[in-house]
């Protein structure tokens, strides 16, 4: 017997992440997660209307999910492990979050509003890792981005509008020559751009090339991220 249609979009999509990893991305559909949960189709297309708009929502939540739990990490040892761990999980061959993500990219490519709002959610993305390096090149003056994880709370920044906390950012920088908020030459904002093409192009590799060793990749990218932080402390 379905459930009373008393059920909210997050339970949903925890629903469709699950259809996604035991069924496979190509076979999900809104069917499939109502009976998945319990209620009916209707529920379901009410909250989402396609299976694009669905995929879409699910690609939001893991990225607000690891971004607002990124955000809370505080040194630079653990922020480079954490990290670079979500990243391999979240790039792997097997993970079903690029191939949604790269799926949307395709499907946004004709239809407008989609590629706004996944523009927007990789600006959000951008904005967090901006202010987390910010963070820890200089701790004394940049307030913390988010609430830690499991408080329950979301980020200040959240997806799809892709503002970012430019008025706690321009307060961070008050005061500093523009050598200070720089790191090897470039701005901060630069650098999250750079290292998010990074994780996306490794995932990119990973789905079309067996033979990349990631292990190998990743364990390098550690050395060199590691060695990118120190030198923000001592600059």
């Amino acid at each position: 017997m379905a459930k009373p249609n008393v059920v909210s979009k997050q339970e949903l999509i925890d629903a469709a992440k699950q259809c996604i990893v035991e069924q496979g991305l190509e076979k999900l559909t809104l069917k499939m997660v109502a009976e998945r949960i319990g209620v009916t189709q209707g529920t379901v297309y009410y909250h989402f209307q396609t299976k694009d708009r669905l995929m879409l929502d699910v690609v939001k939540d893991v990225c607000e999910r690891s971004w607002n739990e990124f955000s809370a990490l505080q040194t630079k040892e653990f922020v480079v492990r954490e990290a670079l761990g979500e990243a391999k999980e979240r790039g792997g061959p097997d993970s079903f979050f690029h191939r949604l993500f790269l799926s949307l990219v395709v499907f946004g490519l004709k239809h407008e509003e989609t590629r706004k709002e996944l523009g927007a959610l990789i600006s959000f993305e951008n904005g967090v890792l901006a202010e987390k390096l910010r963070q820890l090149a200089f701790p004394a003056q940049t307030p913390p981005l988010a609430e830690p994880s499991g408080s329950g709370k979301r980020p200040k920044t959240d997806p799809p509008n892709g503002e970012t906390r430019r008025h706690d950012r321009q307060e961070a920088d008050a005061g500093a020559d523009d050598a200070d908020v720089r790191l090897m030459g470039m701005s901060f904002e630069v650098w999250a751009v750079v290292i998010n093409a990074i994780f996306d192009g490794l995932a990119v590799q990973s789905l079309v090339s067996p033979e990349l060793d990631r292990e190998k990749v990743f364990a390098e990218l550690g050395v060199f991220f590691e060695r990118l932080l120190r030198k923000a402390g001592t600059d």
